[in-house]
């Protein structure tokens, strides 16, 4: 069963996902984490970035990843890994420890090099990374990572795929539910009145055949939970 954790606001959100790491981080052994973009993981970064809390962090053990990237170089305001590169990732001590997608690079090359590294580097299962960590954000399509509702297929055997953004036509690579559901612990991490009632869709029980992609992948042995701010779990209360 799904976990359900609700928070005052974003910044409590962020507060509690920084504490999270630090804990990770203590653990005394590589931990591999993936982050997602959005406003609510640069909360998380800024939080990482003070002082009080990047000095608590054992950083050497955490490896950072992203569940998809848009294809555009690093310095574009748009890049996930741009972002937590500027916010905090830039402090860091190893940079060996950040695995960035390139969205700059040739796609098709591109996929291939990032499931390359993930094999070489994290623990796998059947072939597939096992991540420890794997943090997750969802649109109001109930699109999560670059998958989108009639995207890419969530039996999609590869471990990573080229993405394409329903409105925009803008090309992504993302990675597949193959991997996200090895994951020992996703956490969707959904703020704001926007995402209402979707969000009341996606974790109403009774509708078996939820078709929307954050409905669909979850840990298969590990911990899914949703980590909510007041105002997106408005309309799940009677669920």
């Amino acid at each position: 069963m799904d976990q359900i954790k609700i928070f005052n606001d974003k910044n409590a959100i962020a507060q509690f996902i920084a504490d999270e790491l630090i804990h990770y981080s203590n653990k005394n052994k590589p931990i591999h984490i993936s982050l997602s973009g959005g406003s609510t993981p640069l909360a998380i970064f800024e939080v990482l970035a003070k002082e009080s809390y990047f000095s608590q962090i054992n950083w050497l053990n955490l490896h950072f990843w992203w569940g998809d990237e848009r294809c555009v170089a690093p310095e574009n305001e748009e890049s996930n890994y741009g972002t937590a590169y500027r916010t905090f990732l830039h402090e860091l001590p190893d940079q060996k420890n950040i695995h960035r997608i390139f969205g700059e690079n040739n796609p098709e090359e591109e996929v291939k090099r990032l499931i390359n590294e993930m094999q070489g580097w994290i623990s796998l299962e059947d072939h597939v990374p096992v991540f420890d960590w794997i943090i997750l954000g969802m649109g109001e399509d109930g699109h999560t990572a670059s998958l989108f509702p009639d995207g890419i297929p969530l039996d999609h055997p590869s471990l990573a795929a080229i993405a394409t953004h329903p409105q925009t036509g803008q090309k992504r690579i993302t990675l597949t539910a193959n991997v996200l559901r090895k994951g020992l612990r996703i956490s969707y991490l959904v703020t704001g009145t926007n995402k209402q009632d979707i969000l009341k869709d996606i974790l109403n029980k009774e509708k078996t055949n939820n078709c929307y992609p954050a409905a669909q992948i979850k840990s298969l042995k590990g911990t899914t939970e949703w980590i909510l701010d007041k105002a997106a779990a408005l309309k799940i209360n009677n669920i």
